[in-house]
């Protein structure tokens, strides 16, 4: 039986650290052998899909809004949330977000993978 978990990946030793971060602009990491744009704006660090899911263009490029919650892709034009994926237009179809949780220890992003076991479909 296979069971989905998230493993959490440290990006950042620390929340200090990540303010290396360009404010309200993208960064691409592979991550989990994921690409992934990590971005930081005033809301935090958020973690999204490098590919736009509408025409798969690279979100690399795009820019925030002014309110930094969502990103635009530069091809067309769609934002999408960077908390939950979604577009804002209702256009573009959604991206895949991923959790960002920040410890003492360091700053970290969640993947979902699937292993076999027993037990909760879901676990940290």
């Amino acid at each position: 039986m296979f069971r989905t978990v998230i493993r959490w990946h440290k990006i950042f030793s620390s929340e200090n650290d990540a303010a290396q971060l360009p404010l309200n602009r993208a960064e691409i990491r592979y991550i989990a052998g994921r690409k992934m744009c990590l971005i930081r704006t005033h809301a935090g660090v958020f973690a999204i899909e490098e590919r736009c899911p509408h025409n798969g263009f690279s979100l690399l490029h795009g820019r925030c809004t002014e309110d930094g919650e969502a990103i635009v892709c530069p091809l067309h034009r769609y934002a999408f949330d960077l908390k939950t994926g979604r577009s804002r237009s209702g256009a573009g179809g959604a991206a895949i977000t991923f959790p960002v949780k920040i410890e003492d220890d360091g700053v970290f992003v969640g993947v979902e993978e699937r292993e076999w076991g027993w037990g909760k479909s879901k676990s940290e």
